[in-house]
């Protein structure tokens, strides 16, 4: 197990870079859409279409959200059997964690569904497009990229709420640790 600072400091690095590719991830589908800003990929060498990037993308969040869970997994698992005892803040971060974890959830896996279907992920077909995605009979295509979009997007608002009310954690990293107050000076002997 790691010592409460170094959990700290991995959770931090962890959180810091969810939250960079969760920007990136954001975008590239925006960005998709600007024909100038597709040919500037190039210019820079990269030679992945922008769709390319958004699946690497989601595949690191998807990465970093489980690390993620599994280093907040002791604090889930103990506000959940000490529910009683626990004060509003702390019900309310673990609500919000659960909420993000729906929404990342659903966001993750209508995105898989949704590139097999279309073909961006290199396994479709269009042949499986017209037949309404991988699986026959299954939602069509458009339809689980409206779903993936609209978790997508709740799962983008309820990470900033989460991360707001994880702001003093944050916060707590760039102070100076308080220096532990000096013990007491040993009481002098009574004189008699």
């Amino acid at each position: 197990m790691l010592n409460q600072q170094t959990h700290k400091r991995v959770s931090l690095i962890v959180d810091i870079l969810m939250f960079i590719v969760l920007i990136g991830l954001m975008l590239t589908p925006y960005l998709m859409r600007l024909e100038d800003v597709g040919r500037a990929w190039y210019l820079f060498g990269w030679n992945w279409h922008l769709a390319s990037w958004h699946i690497l993308f989601g595949a690191i969040l998807t990465v970093l959200f489980l690390i993620h869970i599994i280093i907040n997994f002791k604090w889930l698992t103990g506000v959940a059997k000490n529910w009683a005892k626990g004060n509003q803040a702390t019900k309310a971060k673990f609500w919000m964690m659960i909420i993000v974890c729906v929404f990342m959830s659903t966001s993750i896996i209508t995105g898989i569904l949704w590139g097999l279907g279309t073909g961006v992920a290199g396994f479709g077909t269009s042949s499986m497009i017209a037949a309404g995605g991988p699986f026959p009979g299954a939602v069509p295509s458009s339809a689980i990229g409206t779903w993936h979009t609209i978790t997508s997007w709740a799962a983008f608002f309820f990470t900033g709420i989460h991360v707001g009310l994880h702001f003093t954690k944050f916060l707590s990293f760039t102070q100076k640790p308080k220096p532990k107050p000096a013990a007491p000076a040993a009481a002098a002997p009574k004189a008699e």
